[in-house]
């Protein structure tokens, strides 16, 4: 859904990741590039979502380029992306398209560290190791409604709203190289990146850098969604330095000329899973400062935001809440309505009921459904509202015993208030000189540095105890009012 996303640690590779993208002569047929381009390609960017940034995607692609070029004669027409997501994680489809997060982005302090990771990548897609990766479930359960008769109408609306077929809510796999595969895909790389005029030496940097800054992050960050997929250990970095060593290279002219070139590209950069400009999670409290919405979940439920829908699911997965874009537009009224005799025409049902519900944000219509074909009778809640901007719909279903929470859930769509705006906050990469002879501690506080002197430190590539040279460039943390 157009601005709303949610804030679950991605840590989702989908099976589609996994899919085989080469025939038995090596190339793709065209069967097969329609399947990897159409259909991983839109699982990833609407369960993930790209991040939008013009000027640090052109750069990342123009580094990209360069390092295929190397390539004499390939099936795969390479693309990169960067994905809105606060984890460093970096992954390629079988088909080419190569994507990195805003995360590991903003830990890339030369030209040649972002070569050394995309040429990792690239190499992955080249040798064909998605043929040999291994699916691992890491979110498992299946969303499952109890009711019969109304299982056609809703599935097929809760399908449409999340993109995927309902028995594959709440599943998500990864998938993990194994060992000699990055050994393989580091030592190609590095030779890749070598003849394209970058330091092959740069790849280990980077790998030593990531493994510093994720042991610093909080909670589940910590577990990596890089690492998931991409084994890293001190033995594999000690290869890549001695196999580096070794190698003859020339320096090319970098896209970006100068660390002040390269630091204007990571400006601004959001840090963390919280991106304000796709919503902020508080407990069970979901905003979106741009759409001016509020949404308060179920205590307990599982929140998830994608591109395209948020909501949440119940920990059992017999129920959900999902808000998502109309399917069409109009008045709610004739919406409504006209769902209502769809749903009521099923054999058996009770006849839904419609009322007019009166939102700050807008008008609305509430449909309400009781499904007595199971076991257990099931509730079933559709909710239309009209908003400046746009028609937005709700779906609710569970057990009827759980019609009030779901009921509640719907109901709490608001405004936010202006205390909620001015909370809201950008956490973000900024960049500061520093003065001869400060410590990463005294910088810091001179400038409001949010991250810890460890965390600088792993973020910029230093020591921990690095005295500071007069005008030397320093990334930092910065809280920024969200509304200026």
């Amino acid at each position: 859904m157009n601005h709303i996303r949610l804030l679950l640690p991605v840590k989702l590779l989908l099976t589609a990741l996994l899919l085989t993208a080469c025939g038995s002569n090596g190339l793709m047929t065209n069967a097969e590039k329609k399947l990897a381009t159409g259909d991983i390609v839109q699982q990833i960017e609407e369960q993930v979502g790209i991040y939008p940034a013009e000027f640090l995607t052109a750069y990342v692609d123009a580094v990209g380029r360069r390092l295929v070029a190397d390539l004499k004669t390939t099936p795969y027409y390479f693309r990169f992306r960067i994905i809105d997501q606060g984890q460093p994680n970096a992954f390629a489809t079988a088909n080419g398209y190569i994507y990195l997060s805003r995360g590991l982005l903003a830990l890339i302090n030369t030209e040649d560290e972002l070569a050394g990771i995309l040429a990792h990548q690239i190499t992955h897609v080249t040798q064909r190791h998605h043929l040999q990766q291994v699916a691992h479930n890491i979110q498992p359960g299946v969303l499952t409604l109890p009711g019969h008769r109304t299982n056609r109408v809703v599935a097929r609306d809760i399908s449409r709203v999340i993109k995927a077929p309902l028995d594959a809510v709440g599943e998500a796999h990864i998938a993990r190289y194994a060992d000699d595969q990055e050994s393989e895909a580091d030592r190609l790389a590095i030779h890749m990146a070598a003849r394209a005029g970058y330091d092959p030496m740069a790849l280990a940097t980077v790998l030593y850098n990531l493994i510093r800054t994720v042991r610093l992050l909080p909670g589940e960050q910590h577990e990596s969604a890089f690492f998931t997929s991409h084994p890293t250990t001190p033995e594999r970095i000690a290869d890549i330095k001695r196999e580096a060593e070794n190698i003859l290279w020339t320096p090319a002219q970098p896209f970006a000329p100068s660390k002040q070139d390269l630091l204007d590209r990571l400006n601004g950069l959001p840090w963390g899973i919280n991106n304000p400009m796709q919503g902020v999670l508080h407990d069970q409290q979901f905003m979106q400062p741009d759409m001016d919405i509020s949404i308060n979940f179920p205590d307990g439920w599982n929140v998830v935001n994608t591109p395209i829908f948020v909501g949440a699911f119940a920990p059992d997965h017999q129920a959900l809440i999902i808000l998502g874009s109309a399917e069409r537009p109009g008045s709610v009224a004739e919406i409504a309505a006209d769902f209502a005799t769809e749903l009521s025409s099923a054999e058996g049902l009770e006849a839904a009921t419609t009322e007019s519900v009166k939102l700050d944000i807008g008008p609305a219509y509430l449909v309400h459904l009781v499904d007595a074909s199971a076991e257990l009778p099931t509730s079933i809640y559709y909710m239309w509202i009209n908003t400046r901007n746009t028609t937005l719909r709700f779906i609710a279903t569970g057990a009827d015993s759980l019609r009030n929470q779901l009921r509640d859930g719907i109901l709490s769509l608001r405004s936010m208030t202006s205390e909620e705006k001015a909370s809201i906050a950008n956490e973000c990469i900024r960049t500061i000189a520093a003065n001869a002879g400060e410590s990463i501690q005294q910088l810091s506080a001179r400038t409001g540095n949010l991250f810890s002197p460890e965390m600088t430190a792993a973020v910029n590539g230093l020591p921990d105890n690095t005295i500071l040279k007069q005008h030397q460039l320093i990334k930092i943390l910065s809280r920024e009012a969200y509304f200026r």
